[in-house]
Parts: C-alpha cells; sequence; structure tokens
C-alpha cells in the first residue's frame, strides 16, 4: 500500500465508498471525520437497483441487500384512493430488479465494515480546517482528537463532509440554489396492525403529502409535509397519528417510535465539482428534495465515477485529463436528478382541483398504458444514468449504461472492476476461423484491458443494438460505454485502432487486475 496520498473528508457512506475503491486498487487514502456517528436514526433509507450495481462492483451490493428489506413496488395515492403504480421487478438488463430499505447507520456499519476489511481506518474526531493548494499537491491542516494542529500534505483532497461542507467553503467552491418552503417530519416507527409488504407508497392530498416505506419487522419510515401551523422540531405520537388519519386510508395507531424530527430540504449544486487539486462529492457537492429519495444514492454514484478515475491516475495507468470528465459528466446527471425529485415534489403538493385533478389523471393513463413505469421507474431506479448525448433507440452510444454487472456469471460477460473491459462482437460478416484469428491477433497485441469474445452469444438486451457489422465495445470501469470501434478484416489495422480509442485515457498497463467481484 502506497503513502496516504489522497484525504478524504467525511465518513458518511459516499465517503467510505470513495475510500473503498481506492483502497482496493492500492492507493493509500485517509478518511477524516469530525464526528463521530451522530445517531441510529437517519434520513436515507432507500438504494436503488442501479447502485446495488455499483454498490456490488465496490464488493457490499450482496451484504447490504441480505441486511435490508426487498421491496419493488411505488404506489401513489390522491385523497386516500390510488391512482398509480409503478413497479421495478419489471425492470429488464439489471441485476437486482428492486429496492432494499434499510437504515443509514446499518448501511454506514457494513460500509465501515468492508472498508477496514481493505486495510482502511476512519479518524474520528479529527477535523479538516483550512488548505491550500499549488501544482503539485494540498496543504491540509486538521485538527487532531486531542486538541493539537497538524499540517499534512497530500497529493488529492476530496470533501464529502456534507451540505455544511468545510472543505466547500476552504476552496472557494460557490453553493447556489434555494430552500424548499415545505418542512418536512419523518419517524421510523411501528404501524400497529401493519405487515411491512414490498410496497412503498406515497399519499398526496390537498392539506399535504406523506409517505410510508417498509423497513422490515414492522416498522416503517414514515414522512409527512408540515402543516403551516406547526412550528416545532420534535412531533411527537399525536402529530404523526394526526396526519395518518388526514392523508392515508385506513385507521392507523403507531406503536414504538424509535425517533422524530423536523427538516428543511434545500435545493443547490456548487458551482463545479472540481477545483483543480479537490474535489466534491455527495452532499457537499449537491442537495436535492427528498421526493423520490435520491440524494444518498445520487452521492454513491459520484464516488463511482470519481474513484475508478483517481485510483488510475494516482497508479499512472491514465492521463490526468481524465479526472476533468467528472465535473463534466456528474454534474449534469445530477441536475436532472435534482430536477426530477423537485418536480415530484411539486406535483405532490398541488392543492387547487384543476392541478389535482390533470395530476390525477396523467397517473391514471400512465399506469393503464404502462408509460408510466416506462418512463419513471428507470430514473427513480437510477438506471437512466447518461454521460454524455442521450441513445436513440437502437442504437449504442458512449456514455450509455451496459446492462452487465462485475459478479462473475456462467450466462454473461463479465466486467473488470480497475481497468477497462473490451467487448469484441463478431457481426455477420466473420467465418469462425477467421473471426478466431482477429481475437487472438487482438489479444497479443492489445494490453492492459479485460478482453472478452462475444462470439455468436451477446447478452439479449444488447443484441438488438450490436447490428450486423463487427465491433469493439470500449466498456469503462463504472459499466459505462467508452467508444465503438468498427472492425475490419485485417487484424493489425483493428488493433491499431483499438489502441489509439483506449489510449484518450491510458498511458500504462494495468497490473494485479481485479476482474471481477467474486461470486
Amino acid at each position: 500500500m502506497q503513502r496516504p496520498r489522497v484525504l478524504v473528508v467525511g465518513a458518511g457512506p459516499v465517503g467510505m465508498v470513495l475510500a473503498s475503491e481506492l483502497l482496493a486498487h492500492g492507493i493509500g487514502a485517509d478518511v477524516v471525520s469530525k464526528l463521530r456517528r451522530q445517531s441510529p436514526h437517519s434520513r436515507a433509507t432507500i438504494l436503488w437497483p442501479r447502485v446495488l450495481e455499483l454498490l456490488d462492483r465496490v464488493g457490499v451490493g450482496r451484504k447490504l441487500v441480505d441486511n435490508g428489506h426487498y421491496f419493488d413496488q411505488m404506489n401513489y395515492y390522491s385523497e386516500k384512493k390510488m391512482i398509480g403504480l409503478v413497479r421495478f421487478d419489471r425492470l429488464r438488463g439489471v441485476g437486482y430488479p428492486f429496492a432494499i430499505t434499510i437504515p443509514q447507520w446499518r448501511t454506514e456499519a457494513i460500509l465501515e465494515e468492508h472498508l477496514t476489511a481493505l486495510g482502511g481506518t476512519i479518524a474520528y474526531d479529527t477535523t479538516f480546517l483550512d488548505g491550500t493548494q499549488d501544482a503539485h499537491g494540498v496543504t491540509c491542516r486538521l485538527r487532531l482528537p486531542d486538541g493539537r494542529t497538524e499540517t499534512r500534505g497530500y497529493d488529492w483532497v476530496v470533501g464529502v463532509d456534507g451540505y455544511g461542507s468545510t472543505v466547500r467553503d476552504a476552496f472557494g467552491f460557490r453553493f447556489a440554489g434555494r430552500t424548499l418552503r415545505t418542512r418536512l417530519a419523518i419517524t421510523d416507527a411501528e404501524i400497529l396492525g401493519e405487515t411491512t409488504s414490498s410496497e412503498a407508497a406515497y399519499y398526496l392530498t390537498r392539506s399535504g403529502n406523506m409517505v410510508l416505506a417498509p423497513l422490515g419487522d414492522g416498522v416503517f419510515r414514515v414522512g409527512a409535509s408540515v402543516p403551516d401551523d406547526y412550528t416545532g422540531d420534535t412531533p411527537d405520537r399525536a402529530f404523526f397519528e394526526r396526519l395518518l388519519a388526514e392523508r392515508v386510508p385506513g385507521a392507523r395507531r403507531l406503536g414504538d417510535m424509535r425517533f422524530s424530527g423536523v427538516f428543511t430540504a434545500h435545493v443547490r449544486s456548487a458551482s463545479s465539482y472540481r477545483r483543480g487539486r479537490v474535489f466534491l462529492a455527495g452532499d457537499s457537492a449537491h442537495a436535492m428534495s427528498p421526493s423520490g429519495a435520491q440524494g444518498l444514492n445520487t452521492g454513491i454514484q459520484d464516488a463511482v465515477n470519481l474513484g475508478w478515475k483517481l485510483a488510475g491516475v494516482v497508479r499512472g495507468d491514465y492521463r490526468p485529463e481524465l479526472l476533468d470528465s467528472y465535473d463534466t459528466e456528474r454534474r449534469p446527471a445530477v441536475e436532472e436528478v435534482a430536477g426530477l425529485s423537485t418536480r415530484l415534489a411539486r406535483i405532490g403538493l398541488y392543492s387547487t382541483r384543476r392541478r389535482i385533478l390533470a395530476r390525477d389523471a396523467l397517473y391514471r393513463l400512465g399506469t393503464a398504458t404502462g408509460a408510466l413505469e416506462r418512463v419513471l421507474a428507470p430514473r427513480l431506479a437510477q438506471l437512466d444514468t447518461h454521460y454524455g448525448p442521450r441513445p436513440r433507440r437502437g442504437t449504442l452510444v458512449p456514455g450509455e449504461r451496459l446492462p452487465l454487472g462485475w459478479r462473475a456469471t456462467s450466462t454473461e460477460p463479465v466486467l473488470a472492476v480497475d481497468r477497462f473491459t473490451v467487448l469484441l462482437w463478431p457481426g455477420l460478416q466473420y467465418r469462425h476461423e477467421q473471426w478466431t484469428r482477429t481475437v487472438d491477433a487482438l489479444r497479443a497485441e492489445v494490453d492492459g484491458v479485460l478482453l472478452t469474445d462475444l462470439g455468436g452469444r451477446p447478452p439479449g438486451l444488447l443484441l438488438g443494438k450490436l447490428g450486423r457489422a463487427a465491433q469493439a465495445l470500449v466498456v469503462r470501469p463504472d459499466g459505462h460505454l467508452d467508444t465503438v470501434v468498427a472492425l475490419g478484416e485485417d487484424p493489425v489495422s483493428d488493433a491499431h485502432a483499438l489502441t489509439r480509442a483506449l489510449a484518450r485515457h491510458t498511458r500504462t498497463t494495468a497490473t494485479a487486475p481485479l476482474t471481477a467481484v467474486p461470486a
């Protein structure tokens, strides 16, 4: 393990995913946290399908699923009558056709255990005070647990220290946006007589909205918009039961309440996610409405996008210019997610008869035709995350997520974790013997990638997009398509074309490859 060259400020899920990515590839990282775990109660409870795939890649997906509560359907009600539903178990080409609910404290415990197994530690009670950077590194001033101040030098710093990020302020990032008018109340509580099914539900009324999401063992996450006449910060049982009676069909009573609180949501974004050698990720970089439960998932996507790039650059495998793409890819992607969350929050608070009738009709029509599920399910699941121009139907476009994973399987090609994967497709023009010679030649000439021959059996969801011509798909370590290289009938020319495509990012051969997450 190299000396710590990266400082990760913040030890929430996003910071630990990023640090795990670096440590898994031999990059030393110091992880510091101003506070120890503040509370066993937290806001983020849902992990969506795409993020479960990425956590599978990190090495903790299965364990999180085993410790979470399965749910595969989102129901929508208006004035206590069901108007729509979205199912996730019909999603195609996804490793996890469902979401899980899991308390954030449990997610953090699993991630910290994984981080420790990789040789990492978290320096609790250690505060990032300020820092300066130049072309060669970042100098950081830290306050240690005993009160002493220490100055340390790093090659890179990543701020994942939350909405009030000290790193963001210290290095001059702007953080613009607005605060939502409506306050939100939450509790984790038993609902007497209810079973924790595989369905979550939004209840929309003129007076406000409510969400019930099963956490397992008879416990639900209960969230609600706060009436204007309530000014407290710790809603009691009577508060939630009054809103349940007003907004949710059937008589509902709460059992044991684990906690309760009120918070205000913000919609903000940093001016950039990178300034020189300093990066922002998660809540340090962006804040969004909790509608749709996208915040934590978006931050984990940040961590994976940055993690493989930073690890490769520090190792010397990738060109430093690759790091510029973190900001140019993630900011537009986050803006799309934040826009969806804001729209869901806005339409969930409609109070005029005309708007409510139009919204409800749209939900009913979308459910009846399947359009709501086709449009909303992939977006909530974050399967539609795309880096670059959107593909037209039936085409492959750089930046799109490919329906493949990192866990070894006997039926589909597996993606590499720490290097680019090249998928070779013969199309319809090659004879078997000729294609075999081409594949052998490419294996001999192209280094530093996982080269996989799709042969005549590509994954079903790719088959319709691959077409008749021979081609090589260059896939990034995060599962997004980097480029498509057309293959001719000259193996030498094909090898040169493929090498040129890879040279956009790589400059040395990777060593000690991690080609797949163990089955």
